[in-house]
């Protein structure tokens, strides 16, 4: 068997005694995230591709708090005209 430049022969596993660690911050609610978003639907030009509804990428509108359905590069809501996200 060859040695490779990890240090280890060809064939051999390298055994780890690392543990699964649970993380329980990841379940800790945000703060606010109790409420439901808003949903503001689709922007123009995704109705005028008529593109189908699965294929739309989600946006956030922080002045209306909720979220937007469009094309992918599109920026700006389509209920208040925000492009600041």
């Amino acid at each position: 068997m060859s040695e490779k430049g990890n240090g280890r022969r060809d064939g051999e596993v390298k055994k780890s005694s690392a543990e699964v660690l649970s993380f329980p911050q990841s379940r800790v609610s945000l703060p606010g995230s109790q409420r439901p978003f808003h949903d503001l639907g689709y922007s123009k030009m995704c109705e005028q591709l008529g593109m189908p509804k699965e294929q739309t990428t989600g946006h956030w509108c922080s002045r209306c708090d909720g979220i937007w359905f469009g094309y992918l590069l599109e920026v700006e809501c389509p209920v208040c005209g925000n492009r600041d996200g």
